[in-house]
């Protein structure tokens, strides 16, 4: 499944299937597990003023992880 968008609720548009390209639905937060991302996985910003924006992660500093973002490439 593939996070599409992120709601202030914290409630997500979803597409099923390994690449988005199934049925789109609605999932609650309390329905979704969070995955901790390793090094070099994609990712999808859920919370916060970066909120939807996607990105790779380029490293972790303790409990912050540094993405570089999609839109800017910085």
């Amino acid at each position: 499944a593939v996070i599409k968008e992120v709601f202030l609720d914290g409630n997500c548009k979803v597409a099923l299937g390994p690449s988005g390209s199934g049925d789109v639905v609605i999932v609650l937060q309390l329905e979704m597990e969070l995955v901790l991302p390793k090094k070099s996985d994609r990712i999808k910003i859920i919370q916060g003023e970066f909120r939807n924006s996607t990105g790779k992660l380029i490293g972790i500093d303790g409990a912050d992880g540094i993405v570089k973002m999609d839109d800017s490439l910085d």
